[in-house]
């Protein structure tokens, strides 16, 4: 008995035929059936292709996508990052200032003192003294009072290059936020350019064409469903920890919602926001990128996976999903089809690049 999967590509090589005629038009009758039948496959050739042509496209612009989503989330990153530093640095500054303000007046105190005694030599002072041995204790003072305030000064030097140090690190950094936010700016306008060229891509083609793409896509979806009569080969890297089921939980309570750039939820989310969203619910906090979470905590092998790790693709990665067991994934995978649930297996097979995994906690 044909398998489901065959009878689907059945039904979609008919549903593309179908196109093909449509496409092709009402054929006059001829007094040659052979060249009829050679018209009928060029025209339903052409419409293949036309249909192959456009889904490479529109694959195409959804990968351009994720990487830009991707490259805005670690411009987000960025701009957090040296907005907090520059915060932080800032209130070193205010602290520098009070430390170098203080020292100026000590050092102006000093400076005042000695400006009054300046216009009179030691000698003259000596005879005009009333009490020498006092005057060559207060000559002894003075010595005293001339070594702390070399003293003052050096410190006042010391501290006036650490607050100019500290200045110019907090103006690089409210440079580098300025320059992350115009980043993210350009990003978003591509990203929003990029799903306009989608809907123009998909506006551009005919009813039967836009059938043929539907049809593949129901196609994937299907695919995508666990078969019961299949083995589909399961990692055994045991049972998730309580953070990480709750987190999987969350991830697929949400399937069927919107993929939305830059996302993290409760409505729709973008791959990373969804991975965000779905351990912020177990009070567990993560970055969102992609890129930036396939670098941190405990790297997992495929044949140790466990429910709740983070599964990384393409190279350099700009996609994340979660490992759900059985050897599925789920993930806001594009703005098509949304937050879905996907056997690892198939993405491998369509030769997307599996780059490693990451267990959060456990």
């Amino acid at each position: 008995m044909p398998s489901r999967g065959h009878k689907l590509l059945l039904r979609l090589a008919v549903s593309s035929l179908a196109c093909a005629l449509v496409l092709a038009g009402p054929i006059a009758v001829s007094a040659d059936p052979s060249a009829d039948l050679a018209k009928a496959q060029a025209a339903a050739a052409q419409a293949d292709q036309a249909v192959a042509a456009a889904k490479a496209d529109l694959d195409k612009l959804d990968e351009q996508l994720s990487m830009l989503d991707e490259q805005y989330a670690q411009a987000k990153l960025a701009q957090e990052g040296a907005q907090q530093r520059a915060t932080a640095l800032t209130a070193d500054v205010a602290a520098q200032q009070a430390r170098v303000d203080a020292l100026h007046k000590q050092a102006a105190d000093f400076a005042r003192a000695s400006f009054q005694t300046a216009g009179v030599d030691t000698t003259t002072q000596l005879f005009v003294s009333g009490n020498p041995d006092s005057f060559l204790q207060q000559i002894s003072t003075v010595a005293k009072v001339d070594e702390n305030m070399n003293d003052v000064l050096r410190r006042f030097q010391s501290e006036q290059a650490n607050l100019d140090d500290l200045k110019r690190s907090a103006d690089a950094e409210v440079a580098a936020a300025s320059a992350a936010v115009t980043k993210m700016a350009d990003l978003q306008a591509q990203g929003e350019k990029n799903l306009e060229d989608s809907k123009a891509l998909l506006a551009s083609l005919t009813d039967a064409q836009r059938a043929a793409l539907d049809a593949v896509d129901a196609a994937k979806v299907v695919a995508s469903t666990p078969n019961p009569t299949t083995n589909t080969p399961a990692a055994s890297g045991g049972a998730p920890s309580s953070a990480a089921a709750q987190a999987l939980s969350y991830a697929k309570a949400h399937v069927g919602y919107a993929y939305v750039w830059a996302a993290a939820g409760p409505s729709a989310f973008d791959c990373s926001g969804l991975m965000v969203a779905a351990y912020q619910s177990a009070g567990v906090s993560i970055p969102h990128s992609s890129a930036t979470l396939s670098q941190m905590y405990t790297p997992v092998s495929r044949a140790d996976l466990r429910p709740g790790d983070l599964i990384f693709w393409y190279s350099p990665v700009h996609h994340v999903a979660m490992y759900e067991g059985n050897g599925m994934m789920v993930h806001a995978q594009n703005s098509k089809v949304g937050v879905v649930e996907t056997p690892v297996d198939q993405w491998i097979g369509w030769g997307i690049p599996y780059s490693g995994a990451r267990r959060v906690v456990g």
